[in-house]
């Protein structure tokens, strides 16, 4: 049986709401995806890192997922420690592929959880998937001087073209204490 992923820190989930909206459209749907790699990107833990909206660099290129970091050791400060569940639900036609993204999937119609799997540490967990070759993780500090200002620069940016987040008090904690060079960098700008 093909199945479709969800990762969630939230235990005991039966059945998958299509709650979020599909991109460029006005209808309602759940989102999974045929690589479990990148589908672990999304047990966020809220309580360990102080932010519920997730920061996820990741997508997923020839059946392979890729996770960019845009500082030293994020992979490892999300992920490490973190537990949660991967749920499984059967492939089946209520799912269409999502456009322009590779192993993505969406349905409006709410799925039933066929299996579910205990990630005891999520960033374990990844590891085992980059040493069989189904993630590569592009670490900031193997990346060359010019695409790290580019990173931090694009971080940085952000930061500036959302007014340092002011009206969410959280992703400004968040943004402050993990994009550090970022947000000194638009600190600068200003």
């Amino acid at each position: 049986m093909q199945y479709l992923y969800h990762g969630s820190v939230i235990r005991g989930i039966t059945k998958l709401n299509a709650n979020s909206k599909l991109h460029n459209a006005d209808i309602h749907v759940i989102y999974l995806t045929d690589n479990i790699p990148y589908a672990l990107f999304y047990i966020w833990d809220e309580k360990r890192l102080g932010f519920g909206g997730k920061h996820v660099t990741g997508w997923i290129k020839n059946g392979i997922a890729y996770y960019e970091e845009q500082f030293p050791e994020q992979l490892k400060t999300f992920y490490k420690g973190a537990s949660g569940y991967l749920y499984c639900i059967a492939k089946h036609s209520d799912f269409s592929t999502v456009e322009d993204r590779e192993g993505m999937f969406y349905s409006s119609v709410d799925a039933v959880v066929d299996k579910t799997i205990y990630i005891a540490d999520v960033y374990e967990e990844l590891m085992q998937y980059e040493a069989v070759g189904k993630l590569k993780v592009l670490r900031y500090n193997d990346q060359s001087e010019q695409r790290q200002n580019e990173l931090t620069d694009m971080i940085a940016t952000s930061i500036i073209k959302h007014d340092f987040y002011k009206n969410d008090p959280a992703r400004a904690m968040f943004m402050k204490k993990y994009f550090i060079n970022a947000w000194k960098k638009a600190e600068e700008r200003q």
